[in-house]
């Protein structure tokens, strides 16, 4: 039996090509270059800039977009202004925030369950 070509004026070799489309799809993204998207990461802690933590998760900031090359952004969010003291670690959970100087005992209710 011949192969006969469809009334639609698809060929064999495009027939072919759409079937193996769906498959073939996932592969071609590894042969291109990385994403050139910047990467941010938001930092949220409940005091104010000039406190110890304030100055700290500056520094960080600072220091992680100097040595990614810019790679990376850090967005600190002080004084609860992202995230209230309560709410903070629910966040990170969520993936809402990616970074947290949250106090010591926060962690008492996590640890205990």
């Amino acid at each position: 039996m011949m192969f006969q070509k469809p009334k639609s004026g698809l060929t064999r070799r495009a027939a072919l090509a759409l079937t193996a489309a769906p498959f073939a799809t996932p592969f071609l993204g590894l042969a291109t270059p990385a994403r050139a998207d910047a990467i941010v990461l938001k930092f949220s802690h409940v005091v104010s800039p000039d406190a110890p933590k304030g100055k700290a998760s500056l520094l960080f900031k600072q220091l992680a977009e100097k040595y990614t090359d810019g790679k990376v952004t850090v967005e600190v969010y002080p004084n609860s202004s992202l995230y209230k003291d309560k709410e903070e670690l629910e966040a990170l959970q969520l993936g809402s925030v990616h970074l947290l100087a949250p106090s010591i005992s926060k962690f008492g209710p996590i640890c205990r369950s």
